[in-house]
């Protein structure tokens, strides 16, 4: 059976003959200069973010940054000390949680443990009156959707961690929420369940067309499902952006060294929007920076050094880590500096421990910030 999913969504006839489902106009979602303060924390300080219909946004930070403080307000459990949240340009600040029609999936499932499956997923259709018929029928559909038909009678205890929480994800579902939250919804699973579970809701977010906020604090997560990911800094947005371009184009020094790799080599910062690293003089990509020309740290992805073996070089390897198609080279420079350099693991086959090498800064735009 191919799931059919009713209201916000509409049912269209596949060329061959399956039901799919797509998103109608979606929900646009606005937080306004959210603040929250508990005692002398600020959890939330001016936080704005406008979403789009039908967009998947990650919110992405260390614990303590105010990401799930940010989450739980747009769900109604939490309430902002100033700002608002904007659904559909209406502002539902004042709204009780329990009428803002919103999905919540998290961390710890938090299903009914004396329900079954089917009947955890139709617990919300139950509260807003929908007949016995109707509601195991789209109870049932739902399940069907996340791969759990044949677990429908099963209870909690008889499912395993990735099944309770596609459980959990169709209860939320099943109300046809405008909005979508997640809260760590796969921090308590293996790498192998977590990879297969995060395709399978961005695939049924995509289907579906539901507005969707995801906060995590694991970057592979955000970077590999989300529109866009906000990184967070004590109660602060770092920067908001597609991933490709949070990953290629950070925007601050935390959001370079948060997202992905990242090495620090000493530099001297000159006038004009230049620096000189590692022999070589190369443009600043944030020359707006508030950086002094002097001494400061260039920040450079493992895969943005270059590097060749040559007798006498500017650096020795120290380390090489295998991790598939790459090979990442630990490399000490002189000043008791190391780096990562990622090379094709073809050619790292000859930078043995020990290897005198050559690294240089291509002439690509570079990070600066202050030295550490």
């Amino acid at each position: 059976m191919t799931a059919h999913i009713t209201g916000n969504t509409t049912s269209n006839a596949a060329a061959d003959g399956t039901r799919q489902v797509t998103g109608s106009r979606g929900t646009s979602v606005v937080l306004q200069n959210l603040s929250r303060a508990f005692g002398a924390t600020k959890a939330l300080d001016g936080l704005s973010i406008e979403m789009a219909p039908g967009e998947l946004v990650a919110l992405l930070g260390p614990s303590g940054c105010g990401k799930t403080t940010a989450l739980r307000i747009v769900a109604g459990f939490e309430i902002a000390d100033s700002g608002s949240v904007l659904v559909d340009g209406k502002d539902i600040s004042t709204i009780p949680a329990a009428k803002r029609d919103m999905g919540m999936v998290f961390q710890s499932y938090s299903l009914f443990p004396n329900m079954s499956a089917l009947d955890n997923v139709a617990f919300g259709l139950r509260m807003r009156k929908v007949g016995t018929v109707n509601r195991r029928k789209q109870a049932g559909e739902l399940l069907d959707m996340v791969g759990l038909a044949d677990q429908a009678r099963q209870y909690p205890h008889q499912l395993s961690g990735g099944q309770q929480q596609r459980v959990a994800l169709a209860r939320a579902l099943a109300i046809e929420p405008r909005v979508l939250l997640l809260d760590e919804p796969l921090s308590a699973l293996d790498a192998k369940v977590r990879l297969q579970l995060r395709e399978q809701i961005r695939t049924l977010q995509q289907r579906l067309g539901t507005t969707t906020l995801f906060v995590t604090h694991d970057q592979e997560e955000a970077l590999s499902m989300a529109d866009r990911v906000g990184v967070m800094s004590q109660g602060k947005l770092e920067q908001i952006a597609a991933p490709d371009e949070l990953y290629d184009h950070p925007a601050t020094a935390f959001v370079a060294e948060f997202v992905g790799v990242m090495n620090r080599l000493p530099g001297e910062l000159q006038s004009g929007g230049m620096v000189t690293a590692l022999s070589s003089t190369v443009p600043v990509m944030n020359p707006d920076a508030d950086v002094s020309p002097g001494p400061v740290d260039v920040l450079v992805r493992p895969e943005g050094l270059a590097m060749q073996v040559i007798e006498n070089g500017n650096g020795i390897v120290t380390t090489r880590t295998f991790l598939g198609s790459v090979t990442r080279v630990g490399v000490l420079l002189s000043g008791d500096v190391t780096v990562q350099i990622d090379k094709p693991s073809s050619e790292a086959a000859a930078l043995a421990p020990g290897t005198s090498v050559s690294v240089s800064l291509p002439p690509e735009p570079v990070l600066v910030t202050h030295r550490r």
